[in-house]
């Protein structure tokens, strides 16, 4: 694997850091989304010294991977300023208070960033994290977002398969041309180059595509909570899907693509309360969320990416207590 920050290396994303402690074949493991904040805390924003301090608790106890999302602007008809801080910025920052757990994406807008941009940024963190980094990118889903930056929303997975084409050429080439409907790139590079022969990309969502051409150029496919028995036929599809893909292009028999799905958590007191429905998730207790966890592992769901937001109790009670509990039963890999 290349040590030089200048030229590209031909090493397997799957084998950096970051991606060993998240995926594993016939594992489960968990990550948890920024802000790290539930309703019982502060409402005007997350305190930096807070979000680090959970960061850190959060590696401690065994979660595999902390995300922080793409939100470019605040819409306030979404009802959620999400991420407030850029997230390239904001990575690097919480990288450099952590030493083990996989930082991520959840996820980078394609079609609203420049790809160039996005190459030299998602090379910087790998480079920067040790190899931590997981490129999560999606294909947005605001209105608002896209008249700002002068696009047609019916056009973004056009534009997500343009921009990706052009990320993965500057991450994986040296010093060779690429032209495209937004640029030309002539005897010029983006550097640094990642760790390995990419990062590891994570295609998050539908982005706009067919779950081949995810299949086909991503590392993962992190995807929303389903009715189980749909989540069911949806991991399996995926499976189906890496399997032909594999068989079309790939020499390497040993080639594992993850499947992940989010999930909103509002944990109740109550260790045995049963799971009744909130938005993209359940209010649960500890003990059920266990077993929904585990019942979710025998589908073929390899990554659960938490999100607390819609917890009542403070964000330090129910971390606490996931780790206890839960993490234990899905906890981080070995890197």
């Amino acid at each position: 694997m290349t040590t030089s920050p200048l030229d590209t290396s031909d090493g397997d994303p799957r084998r950096l850091p970051g991606f060993r402690r998240t995926f594993g074949a016939g594992r489960l493991t968990l990550g948890l989304g920024f802000p790290l904040r539930t309703r019982a805390d502060r409402v005007d924003g997350p305190d930096i010294s807070e979000q680090v301090e959970v960061a850190r608790a959060a590696e401690t106890g065994g979660f595999a991977a902390l995300y922080a999302r793409d939100i470019p602007l605040r819409v306030p008809s979404f009802g959620d300023v999400g991420q407030i801080y850029d997230p390239w910025v904001f990575l690097t920052y919480v990288a450099a208070h952590t030493s083990r757990i996989a930082l991520g994406t959840a996820a980078v807008v394609l079609p609203v960033r420049h790809p160039l941009h996005v190459a030299k940024s998602a090379a910087s963190l790998d480079r920067l994290s040790g190899g931590r980094f997981l490129l999560g990118v999606a294909s947005g889903d605001r209105p608002e977002e896209f008249r700002a930056f002068g696009l047609e929303q019916g056009r973004r997975g056009e534009r997500f398969r343009e921009n990706l084409t052009v990320m993965t050429h500057a991450l994986t080439t040296e010093m060779r041309g690429i032209r495209w409907s937004g640029g030309w790139m002539h005897s010029a590079d983006v550097v640094p180059k990642p760790t390995a022969s990419s990062v590891p990309l994570i295609m998050t969502g539908s982005c706009q595509q067919s779950i081949t051409y995810l299949a086909a150029h991503g590392h993962a496919w992190l995807t929303y909570p389903r009715d189980f028995d749909a989540q069911r036929r949806t991991a399996a599809r995926w499976r189906e899907v890496v399997t032909e893909s594999r068989e079309r292009g790939s020499d390497d028999d040993e080639v594992f693509s993850p499947f992940a799905q989010s999930l909103q958590i509002d944990l109740a007191e109550d260790p045995d309360e049963a799971a009744s429905p909130i938005g993209f998730g359940f209010r649960i207790g500890h003990r059920r969320l266990v077993e929904h966890l585990a019942d979710l592992r025998g589908i073929g769901v390899n990554h659960v990416l938490l999100g607390v937001g819609a917890s009542r109790r403070p964000i330090r009670e129910v971390v606490h207590e996931l780790a206890e509990t839960v993490v234990p039963h899905f906890p981080a890999l070995a890197h």
